[in-house]
């Protein structure tokens, strides 16, 4: 049976949801730690509708009241913030009354409803919803809800069409039949914190992609759905190198970490006995060691590179094929990957969660791109530069005891060029129902990039008297000064004139 472990604080936030709001609901990010277990990362109470109510008697009092269309906004909006490891798991219910913990009440048979309304949206709102993953998306989710009156909490498994071999969110299939099954579940609050394990990366984007499309006008956003495809692409065929070596993919992360430790000390011991050796050499004249031999510590950042395969390996010349296209999409830049994982993970799950936080942090930030385009057509004929937003890092505040050891869980957010931190703490609130002092939150992972490494693919491109180029998305810093000293210069000749005018009129 499926198991769901909570933490004492997530007890806390279910009571106090209850006691300040009557009746609450929102999402459950959550995080697999094996096939049997999931560890539930944070709760987040749905705020969308608070703003409208003018006290907590107006607050709605049963599930078949819940708001879908706000529920399933949060959780796509959620999903966009969760690193790659984890995910939106499912919806809890914290209420006063005791029906919403009551298997049999007419309160909980709602539940299968919300939950295949939910799901619905989710495919609607979003189609490439499926491709967040670089594996098969998840089907089954967990449905918790919580009574204040008895301390009664009832834990079920959902799932959305099981008996359909290939109801998966890529596939877009509906069940029509029951609209999803409800089955029992465990759960288990923990006492001991959750320990997390954090992985960095920088996967780099330096690819040239033909544009295909043979109209004159074309869509920015069908090519940017092209550019995920090929990263996907790249992503299923890449292998993952942990600290500069390969690690086979059946162990699990605390036995890779303990090698590492014991391999470590070892060789620090080894170091140690040679007398003469100086740090960093084997004290035999060999090569010096090199970061992956030093072992890891206990909460120790584990470093990731995401090696891609050679594309092209001709056996002879005369495999070359030349073609002719309308144009080319240029990819350039970085995306900085942050994964948390439980030491029980696989070596295989870790790798898999690389790569879906490349993958999803790719698709967000054109996502958030493509949402602010007045126009999503260019013409073939012209350069266009677009700039998506910039990856930022935050944690979650902690309340009361510390939920989790090792490193400290983090989620992140995207900010345009110019866009200051505070953009960061209201979608964290909004979302994640959390507040965020702005100094914490990390900006300094992703930098902004040059604007010349696009510009024809070359930074002494000379672009003067090319009428071809258009207005780049990108704001110019140079306009920006020259248009604010010159809205200075505007005050104060308005200033002046006035104070002139008001002498000239007080002296008649």
């Amino acid at each position: 049976m499926r198991t769901v472990l909570l933490s004492k604080t997530d007890e806390l936030y279910l009571e106090k949801c209850a006691q300040e709001n009557r009746f609450s609901y929102g999402i459950i990010v959550g995080h697999q730690a094996d096939l049997s277990k999931s560890i539930v990362v944070h709760l987040a109470r749905n705020i969308e509708e608070d703003a409208d109510l003018e006290d907590l008697s107006e607050v709605r009092l049963a599930i078949q009241d819940i708001n879908s269309q706000a529920l399933a906004s949060q959780w796509l909006s959620a999903s966009k913030m969760c690193p790659g490891s984890f995910d939106v798991i499912g919806i809890f219910v914290s209420s006063v009354k005791p029906d919403v913990a009551i298997e049999q009440s007419s309160e909980f048979k709602n539940a299968k409803k919300l939950f295949s309304d939910v799901y619905d949206l989710l495919l609607k709102s979003n189609s490439s919803l499926g491709v967040y993953t670089t594996d098969i998306a998840q089907t089954d989710y967990v449905f918790l809800s919580y009574s204040l009156s008895d301390k009664k909490i009832l834990c079920k498994n959902y799932s959305y069409g099981k008996h359909c071999k290939k109801t998966y969110f890529t596939a877009n299939i509906k069940c029509i039949i029951c609209g999803g099954t409800f089955t029992n579940m465990d759960y288990r609050f923990v006492d001991k914190p959750f320990e997390w394990i954090q992985l960095d990366s920088n996967y780099h984007l330096d690819d040239v992609l033909p544009i295909l499309d043979t109209t004159r006008r074309i869509n920015i956003e069908d090519q940017f759905q092209n550019i995920i495809g090929s990263v996907r692409k790249s992503l299923l065929a890449s292998e993952v190198f942990l600290q500069n070596e390969m690690v086979e993919d059946t162990i699990d992360l605390q036995t890779y970490i303990k090698k590492k430790k014991t391999k470590g000390e070892k060789l620090k011991t080894g170091t140690n006995n040679g007398g003469t050796g100086t740090p960093g050499s084997n004290g035999s004249g060999s090569l010096p060691l090199i970061n992956s031999d030093t072992g890891l510590g206990g909460g120790d950042t584990i470093r990731a590179s995401i090696v891609l395969p050679i594309k092209c390996q001709l056996s002879k010349q005369t495999d070359i094929k030349v073609r002719e296209f309308n144009g080319t999409m240029r990819m350039s830049g970085i995306i900085a990957t942050r994964i948390f994982c439980s030491p029980r993970n696989s070596i295989a799950d870790v790798k898999r969660f690389l790569r879906d936080d490349v993958l999803r942090s790719l698709i967000t930030r054109i996502q958030v791109y493509c949402d602010g385009l007045t126009d999503p057509y260019v013409t073939n004929e012209a350069m266009y530069i677009s700039e998506p937003p910039r990856r930022v890092f935050f944690c979650l505040p902690s309340e009361g005891a510390h939920t989790s050891s090792g490193a400290q869980v983090q989620f992140s957010e995207y900010l345009f060029r110019g866009e200051a931190p505070t953009v960061a703490v209201a979608q964290a609130k909004q979302i994640l129902d959390v507040e965020l002092d702005p100094e914490t939150i990390s900006v300094e992972a992703e930098g902004l990039p040059d604007d010349l490494n696009f510009i024809n693919g070359s930074p002494g491109h000379d672009r003067t008297g090319d009428s071809r180029i258009i207005t780049s998305s990108m704001p110019k810093p140079e306009l920006s000064r020259s248009l604010y000293m010159v809205g200075i210069a505007v005050a104060l000749l308005v200033l002046l004139a006035s104070v002139a005018l008001h002498y000239v009129l007080a002296g008649r």
